[in-house]
């Protein structure tokens, strides 16, 4: 098994699908499918860009802080803004159901975003599935979780990217 602790930013999450959303035990843990494990981190004994197995993310001491539902610009082809929507704080009960709706859909990005009384904050980046084959009208969404250690967890690589 490879474990990897603390280290968001050697790992690529752009492929990611989300397979399970938990928050149990004081701790949030997701299960992901197509994680990059970059060839900086510290079990990359391929030196190479390479897909870990079904891993598990765990974010110890873990607690959903705020989620945000991210806005937009859009612009007309001669780059005038037609229209403009704010970013929206979601409210408990709205936080509760994306959280409940995370299965299948894309964890695009997540980083560290500072520490505070002690505790890590770590962002998701989640982009929700769409019919639309653009994605262009896919909503996106940033999820602060406050944390101690983040561990990474995956049985074997499956292949070089």
């Amino acid at each position: 098994m490879y474990i990897s602790k603390n280290e968001p930013e050697h790992f690529s999450y752009g492929d990611c699908v989300i397979k399970d959303f938990r928050t149990a035990d004081g701790s949030v843990s997701l299960v992901v499918e197509a994680l990059i494990v970059e060839p900086e981190n510290s079990q990359n004994a391929n030196f190479t860009r390479s897909y870990a197995d079904r891993t598990t993310i765990l974010f110890e001491n873990g607690t959903v802080m705020k989620a945000v539902k991210e806005g937009y610009k859009k612009y007309d082809a001669d780059d005038r803004l037609m229209e403009e929507i704010p970013d929206e704080q979601l409210d408990d009960k709205q936080t509760a159901d994306l959280l409940s709706n995370l299965p299948e859909q894309y964890l695009y990005d997540l980083k560290g975003a500072g520490e505070s009384e002690g505790f890590r904050n770590m962002v998701l980046g989640i982009e929700m599935k769409t019919d639309d084959i653009t994605g262009i009208d896919a909503d996106s969404y940033q999820i602060l979780i406050r944390c101690g250690d983040m561990t990474v967890s995956w049985e074997r690589y499956l292949n070089r990217v």
